[in-house]
């Protein structure tokens, strides 16, 4: 089964109707073919995830790369996370919600909410704070461990001009 499976993979086949998988009738052979292909797919998802982090650990050391009409770039991701929520609620609300209320609005958002930055700055700036303050009082950055894979294709009329210029194999800090 597991030949058949990667034969079918390799052969790189769109129509499955036209492989020797059709021929499988009983349900023990099509849940062994589905056990394989989804290990394949695991197998294949840890692949690109290392080969990922190797080019990202690359770019990041030595910069942008580009191979065939494809650009590598390296950028250091984060996830953003509230700090205190009851906090910027009470802010936000000046006070005026009861704690049950406010509980009824973290119910409503989850304890996870995090506030868009631009509404978090208008609403900054309307009570005279510096927007940076504002951010850095009620949402602190995760950053993540491994490195962060940007991969742009040239072709694509909305990749950076930078991208587009740059040769085969050139780099760019």
């Amino acid at each position: 089964m597991k030949d058949l499976i990667w034969d079918i993979a390799k052969s790189g086949e769109d129509q499955l109707e036209n492989t020797d998988l059709q021929g499988i009738e009983e349900p023990k052979e099509l849940f062994v073919a589905r056990g394989v292909s989804l290990e394949a797919k695991d197998s294949t998802y840890k692949i690109n995830k290392f080969v990922d982090n190797k080019i990202a650990l690359d770019v990041q050391d030595k910069g942008s790369i580009k191979i065939s009409d494809t650009v590598f770039s390296y950028s250091k991701s984060y996830k953003s996370k509230t700090i205190d929520l009851k906090r910027l609620m009470d802010w936000t609300t000046n006070k005026k919600l009861t704690d049950d209320e406010i509980e009824n609005l973290i119910a409503i958002c989850g304890h996870n909410f995090v506030p868009k930055l631009r509404g978090l700055d208008a609403v900054a700036d309307k009570k005279g704070m510096e927007k940076q303050l504002a951010r850095d009082t009620f949402i602190e950055k995760k950053w993540d461990e491994e490195p962060k894979l940007q991969v742009i294709n040239t072709n694509n009329d909305a990749a950076p001009v930078w991208a587009k210029d740059l040769n085969e194999m050139e780099r760019r800090k």
